[in-house]
């Protein structure tokens, strides 16, 4: 497959308007997804905390071996919710994306989500590849393999995953994400989106078009999911 003749009138990335449109976008589609991811994680762990601990004082008197079960349910879902409050910050503000690159972000990435569903994931990195992106697009890609990476091992409970980005062409870098999970009805997905509030899927479109990228979903259900992103580089520096 040769991607540089159709990528040619995307050579440069969004600018303008329609990149200040993209922006403003993923701003507020990331807000409302934090707020969602908030309420179904942590605030529903610490809640969970909260009535544990309860139950734990009252049983003290009682039942010291039942409240000393609740304190070891206690000590291990503080670690897990820390955990998943680690992961959050980490994908907010990655650091290591900042200071060493694409390459090391990519890796820090797997290792959080290991420690989170101990996945198998496979990561193939052309690390002079990932050094040709500029600053943003490193930026937009590391978000987009955040929440494909999240959505293949939360959502469609693949056991394997193969994250690679390569260079198959001079102008082209190639970011592929492909899982073993259940699938989905790429058509159906397409056509709602937003209005099933499938905030990941509307931010990676608009992240894919700050690029001016070509995105391409393949998947049915029960088969996995392949997720292409197709780069022009030479952009935006």
């Amino acid at each position: 497959m040769r991607y540089h003749a159709s990528m040619r009138p995307k050579a440069q990335p969004a600018r303008g308007e329609e990149g200040h449109q993209a922006r403003l976008r993923i701003a507020e589609l990331s807000q409302l997804q934090l707020a969602r991811r908030l309420h179904d994680g942590p605030i529903q762990s610490v809640a969970a905390l909260a009535m544990r601990a309860h139950l734990a004082n009252r049983q003290l008197a009682s039942d010291p071996v039942g409240a000393a079960k609740e304190v070891q349910e206690l000590e291990a879902l503080a670690r897990r919710t820390t955990q998943d409050l680690r992961y959050l910050q980490f994908t907010l503000t990655p650091q290591s994306l900042e200071t060493a690159g694409l390459s090391a972000a990519l890796q820090d990435l797997v290792r959080h989500l290991g420690d989170l569903h101990s996945p198998k994931v496979q990561l193939t990195l052309d690390a002079e590849a990932a050094s040709a992106l500029s600053a943003d697009q490193a930026r937009q890609l590391f978000h987009i393999a955040a929440e494909s990476l999240e959505n293949a091992l939360k959502h469609a409970h693949a056991d394997g995953v193969h994250l690679k980005l390569s260079r198959p062409e001079t102008a082209v870098l190639l970011f592929e994400v492909e899982d073993n999970g259940v699938g989905f009805d790429a058509l159906l997905i397409e056509r709602s989106g937003e209005a099933d509030h499938k905030y990941g899927l509307a931010i990676l479109r608009q992240r894919v078009k700050l690029l001016r990228a070509e995105l391409h979903l393949s998947s049915a259900a029960g088969s996995g999911t392949l997720m292409r992103v197709a780069v022009p580089l030479g952009s935006a520096r």
